[in-house]
């Protein structure tokens, strides 16, 4: 009998403790509830308030970014308004209820075309037949403006100008603020790196167009023509719009040497110059007389050093003074400078071609000796 009450006795206590248990995980899943219930509100507060953020950041950077759009506004809005309400009251007068919709026509076009300039300027495409159409209408709506000033009971010219420029005034703004692309301003240093290769490429234009110019042509036998052009380095001489090239040496670089056929040419041309010169006087005194007048006693006249940059054209630049002095466009001892500006070439150069072609070395050949 006390196995059985014991037993009784234990199975209460078993009740009473799982009951226990239910409740306590009853109220422990409650609070877990509540508590992920409480984080869910939280983040949804925190989402709500990061969204107004971001939304409120959005829309002041949009005001910043366009604080000059938003200046202009009153100045573009209120005289699109005026002049839509006149226009259609004018179309209402002339074309009865219809009328109204005159100013889809005068204003309507002039106001899309404006914002189609705009759109192009900002993704940078062409613009020309846009702001020519902004400008036709522009006049368009002018001239039914003006023409409705004069047409309104008790107005006259006065009115008319008014009601056109008022017309007008506002695509005008929006022109003058939306109808050029936006770029980065410049730096100075940026802006003068760009002049000079402005400058640059128009050079290079002249260059080119001279050296067309002064091209050789080879015509073939089938009557095709191709451009043969001189190398070399060039400078551009003359002007009015017609520059020539002109050889000219770079300090530092190597100087252009002409080809052989060139060359031999050029020896030709002084050889003969030279052999048809007429052969010295020896005086009595022993020394030698020209017939440009130059005498010298051989020991008495030093030996030229002839710069490296002309050595192959010396011979002909004396050739060419000697030639001058002989026929009287150089008088018979013509100056170093002279010299200089009868063949366009440096001071230090001519000062080697004048000590050349005005002194005398011997009675061999009538020639100074010549090193280079």
């Amino acid at each position: 009998m006390s196995n059985w009450a014991d037993t009784r006795r234990a199975d209460r206590v078993a009740a009473a403790e799982q009951a226990r248990e239910n409740q306590r995980m009853v109220f422990e899943q409650r609070r877990a509830d509540k508590a992920a219930d409480a984080q869910l509100r939280q983040a949804a507060a925190d989402k709500a308030r990061a969204d107004r953020a971001a939304t409120l950041k959005k829309l002041t950077g949009w005001i910043r970014d366009h604080v000059l759009d938003l200046m202009f506004l009153p100045v573009i809005l209120v005289p699109a308004v005026l002049a839509w309400k006149a226009m259609a009251d004018y179309g209402h007068s002339i074309f009865g209820g219809p009328g109204v919709l005159l100013p889809l026509f005068s204003e309507g076009a002039m106001w899309v075309f404006a914002f189609a300039v705009a759109i192009a300027a900002r993704v940078d495409r062409p613009t020309g037949w846009l702001k020519t159409g902004t400008w036709v209408f522009a006049a368009v709506a002018a001239a039914l403006n003006f023409t409705h000033g004069l047409d309104v009971p008790g107005g006259g010219i006065g009115h008319g100008v008014v009601m056109a420029l008022v017309s007008v005034g506002g695509v005008v703004v929006h022109q003058l603020v939306h109808a050029n692309p936006r770029r980065t301003r410049r730096t100075r240093a940026e802006r003068a790196a760009a002049k000079v290769d402005r400058d640059a490429d128009k050079r290079l234009h002249r260059v080119r167009r001279a050296a067309v110019r002064q091209a050789a042509a080879q015509v073939a036998p089938d009557g095709t023509a191709t451009l043969l052009y001189r190398p070399g380095t060039f400078t551009l001489r003359g002007g009015f719009g017609r520059p020539r090239l002109s050889s000219a040496t770079v300090p530092g670089l190597p100087v252009d040497q002409p080809g052989d056929e060139l060359r031999e040419g050029l020896a030709d041309e002084v050889t003969a110059y030279l052999a048809a010169l007429p052969a010295p006087d020896v005086t009595a005194a022993g020394k030698t007389s020209h017939p440009s007048g130059r005498g010298q006693t051989p020991a008495a006249t030093p030996a030229v050093e002839v710069p490296a940059e002309i050595a192959d054209k010396f011979g002909g630049y004396v050739a060419r003074v000697r030639a001058a002095i002989d026929s009287g466009r150089l008088p018979a001892e013509p100056s170093k400078d002279a010299v200089r500006k009868f063949l366009r070439i440096r001071a230090t150069y001519a000062a080697a071609v004048w000590q050349a072609a005005t002194h005398d070395d011997g009675p061999d050949d009538g020639r100074q000796e010549v090193t280079a």
